[in-house]
């Protein structure tokens, strides 16, 4: 009797121990379901200033206009459980955002409430805005502001870096883009450091040191404040949806 005791428990553990892996087999290869999509810009969680929406709308129409790319924002109530990057590789490819063929479209994904964000970068944009770009907008433009609780401004910011980023790699400007301000430093540097530093590296080169100071090309590109922005005029998106995972996370 206690043999078969133990022989029943033990195929209760079996059983459960099936159980268990099968539904976690479920979950894995479950992929996410992205919502319907109702424009370039798609607030769901509703932490964009009203006003701003147009104008997002307008900069990334005229980068698809003057380049065939389209980027996509997103801004999600919950993941569901989901990690970042299934949620933003799921809406670059069930939206098929991007042209056909080109696979040049770009997501950013943030989840205010999860505390996460994400930038998707399709494969035909990946010379223009590479994973370690994508992680500098994050850090710069981004991350500061959702720490403060400014979704909004960390969006803007981010979304038109992004632009920036693709346009000057089709060589291009956005006409309407909004005016960003440089990245503050993430560290304490003390001012009179730095100058000490210089001073004593132009003493030591006797001014030679004047002569290795190449000019290097602004990473945020061209910005011009201003611009002239409308409603509108969605159609759908370009049915490329080239995504592999190329891009950055991040969380707050």
């Amino acid at each position: 009797m206690r043999k078969l005791s133990k022989n029943i428990n033990k195929i209760i553990f079996i059983l459960l121990t099936v159980c268990f892996i099968f539904t976690n087999i479920q979950i894995a290869f479950a992929e996410y379901t992205a919502p319907n999509p109702v424009g370039y810009v798609n607030d769901f969680a509703g932490v964009i200033a009203p006003d701003e929406v147009p104008r997002l709308d307008s900069i990334i129409q005229e980068l698809k206009s003057k380049t065939g790319s389209e980027v996509v924002v997103v801004t999600l109530k919950s993941l569901d459980g989901y990690p970042i990057e299934d949620v933003g590789l799921a809406i670059g490819r069930q939206w098929r955002i991007g042209q056909k063929g080109q696979d040049n479209g770009a997501v950013i994904v943030v989840a205010p409430n999860d505390r996460k964000m994400r930038i998707e970068v399709g494969y035909g944009l990946e010379g223009y805005l590479t994973d370690a770009h994508a992680g500098r907008i994050r850090d710069e433009y981004m991350l500061p502001y959702f720490r403060q609780g400014n979704y909004s401004k960390g969006i803007i910011y981010g979304t038109s870096t992004v632009v920036s980023a693709i346009a000057k790699g089709y060589g291009v400007t956005i006409s309407g883009n909004y005016n960003i301000p440089a990245p503050s430093s993430s560290s304490e540097v003390n001012p009179l450091v730095i100058f000490l530093i210089f001073f004593f590296l132009i003493v030591i080169t006797r001014g030679r040191i004047f002569m290795f100071f190449p000019v290097f090309g602004d990473f945020r590109g061209s910005y011009s404040g201003g611009g002239s922005f409308g409603g509108s005029s969605f159609g759908g998106f370009g049915g490329g949806g080239g995504f592999g995972g190329g891009g950055a996370s991040g969380g707050w």
